[in-house]
């Protein structure tokens, strides 16, 4: 028995696994849950998603979803038009799911939409993962964005130009909140539609 604990511990330690990124978390209320492979890693443009349970496999790179919900370009395009959006830093900072950030204020064409605690040094590892988001905000009506506040509905985009953000919404609802973030996630590439696994 101890013998083949061993075997099946080895092969486990064995099994390419590379390192990944965990984020968890609601977008509009809704809980999500992202894995995504490191930069420069395989499979580094998909996102395995789950959606209030729901798997999801997502191609950033080609801008597809899996099992197919619905056409994200034809529902992107039916967004109405957005002013000019701001993310200006407010000053100050807080502790939010074990990251500090800094809090910036989202206005569009001067109104205040919103606030967001950002961490800027995020964006840059995180970018598969505003994209997965912004795919799904496109293809599952329960993450589409809302007006709110007299703004128009504002995607996750909008949310992350100064950073990752960690509590970002309005005065009485957040529009999206992270509850865990990990950059030690061991992350097993799925292949793509096609069998591949993307580099």
């Amino acid at each position: 028995m101890r013998r083949t604990s061993a075997i099946l511990a080895g092969l486990l330690l064995a099994a390419p696994a590379s390192a990944g990124i965990l984020i968890e978390g609601r977008l509009e209320g809704v809980p999500l849950r992202l894995e995504l492979a490191g930069r420069g890693e395989p499979g580094e443009w998909l996102v395995r998603a789950t959606v209030a349970g729901e798997p999801r496999l997502l191609d950033v790179a080609r801008g597809t979803v899996e099992p197919g919900v619905a056409e994200p370009a034809r529902v992107a395009a039916e967004r109405p038009g957005v002013g000019l959006v701001r993310l200006t830093p407010l000053g100050g900072g807080a502790m939010f799911a074990g990251h500090g950030g800094a809090w910036q204020l989202l206005t569009e064409d001067e109104r205040v939409c919103g606030e967001v605690l950002a961490v800027a040094w995020m964006a840059r590892f995180l970018e598969p993962a505003v994209r997965a988001l912004e795919l799904l905000e496109a293809s599952d009506p329960r993450l589409r964005p809302r007006a709110r506040h007299g703004c128009s509905p504002l995607g996750f985009r909008f949310w992350t130009t100064q950073g990752w953000p960690l509590l970002a919404g309005g005065r009485s609802e957040a529009v999206f909140v992270t509850e865990r973030i990990r950059f030690d996630h061991p992350f097993l590439p799925a292949s793509g539609p096609d069998g591949v696994v993307p580099r």
